[in-house]
């Protein structure tokens, strides 16, 4: 039987359980949340993300964030491409409890790159889970969190918190090692 992995005598599967139940606590209220704000514009009144197709791929890969109704110069593909999964791959259309659920995911994936962050950095399991809790239920991140087109800054924080990570991890490999640890944070940039 494979152990349950430890860090610093502590279970890691207990705390990051610990962190999912606080982030899903801290935000449960957003399920409420309809297509507020921009939502309905970026979501609903993009017809790029109603079908799954290459067409509106190549079309998302290579326009605007707001096209074909606004040129703005924003480009956020993976963004746009995150409701196209949403809308037409996972068949969530106009429903928006599919967009929260991904939304609450992506927060708590960043919360544990928090938490793996802070491990590497402080080398105490105690005061990482701390900092990670106090990043997973801040309220700076509610309009990220709630607001289903504040994904792009969940995406945007897990590149970076990603690309931390790998730089850190870069610093104590030695050649081809470090070479394609240093590779990996440059590309999640």
């Amino acid at each position: 039987m494979t152990p349950i992995p430890t860090v610093g005598g502590r279970s890691l599967v207990r705390d990051l359980t610990i962190l999912l139940a606080l982030v899903a606590v801290v935000y449960a209220n957003s399920f409420r949340a309809g297509f507020t704000l921009d939502n309905d514009f970026f979501i609903l009144g993009d017809e790029r993300v109603h079908a799954a197709s290459a067409a509106n791929v190549r079309r998302i890969l290579s326009e605007d964030y707001t096209a074909p109704r606004f040129v703005t110069g924003v480009y956020r593909p993976l963004t746009t491409l995150s409701f196209l999964f949403n809308y037409a791959v996972l068949g969530g259309a106009d429903d928006p409890v599919g967009y929260h659920l991904l939304n609450l995911l992506l927060h708590f994936g960043n919360t544990v790159l928090v938490y793996l962050l802070a491990l590497a950095i402080v080398a105490d399991a105690w005061s990482a889970l701390f900092v990670a809790a106090l990043f997973a239920a801040h309220p700076i991140a509610t309009e990220a969190v709630t607001n289903m087109v504040g994904r792009g800054d969940l995406l945007a924080a897990g590149s970076v918190l990603a690309g931390m990570l790998m730089y850190l991890r870069s610093i104590d490999a030695r050649g081809w090692t470090r070479v394609a640890w240093l590779g990996c944070s440059r590309a999640a940039r």
